[in-house]
């Protein structure tokens, strides 16, 4: 369990390897293939950043797992001179983001948890979805 919330590639290899470790790992339990695009970000962005992208990233195919009704999830890491970008991107059913609460009448508790992940370590995130067309999570981080 310790090895899926902070797996060793992780600190040993990255973000990326991290991610297609976990996306090959969840590609074998289920019946969704998943692609990981991008390159090792070069310098490193902080071990609590790339934990905390890690993170989110699990909990959003987490999330397509349980509720998506996908086939096919893409988790893609983009850089520019200023920003890194994690986008997590399925074909599934879509929702309104605006109509998911959890128990206490906020946001659904793993959007909550990706979001305040997020803005522990000075990320943007937001949730592109509509019924019919798939979801899109996305976080952007300074360089």
């Amino acid at each position: 369990v310790m090895a899926d919330l902070r797996p060793p590639v992780l600190d040993d290899y990255g973000l990326v390897a991290a991610l297609r470790w976990y996306g090959a790992q969840l590609a074998s339990r289920t019946s969704i293939a998943v692609t990981v695009q991008g390159h090792e970000l070069i310098p490193r962005l902080a071990l609590p950043v790339e934990n905390a992208l890690f993170r989110i990233a699990q909990e959003a195919l987490t999330n397509v797992t349980k509720h998506a009704q996908a086939t096919k999830a893409t988790v893609a890491v983009e850089v520019d001179d200023e920003t890194v970008r994690l986008i997590i991107a399925d074909d599934g059913i879509g929702f309104d983001p605006a109509s998911v609460t959890g128990p206490d009448g906020r946001r659904g508790w793993g959007l909550l948890t990706m979001a305040e992940r997020a803005e522990a370590v000075g990320s943007r995130f937001r949730i592109e979805s509509r019924p019919g067309q798939g979801t899109r999570v996305i976080v952007e981080v300074e360089r």
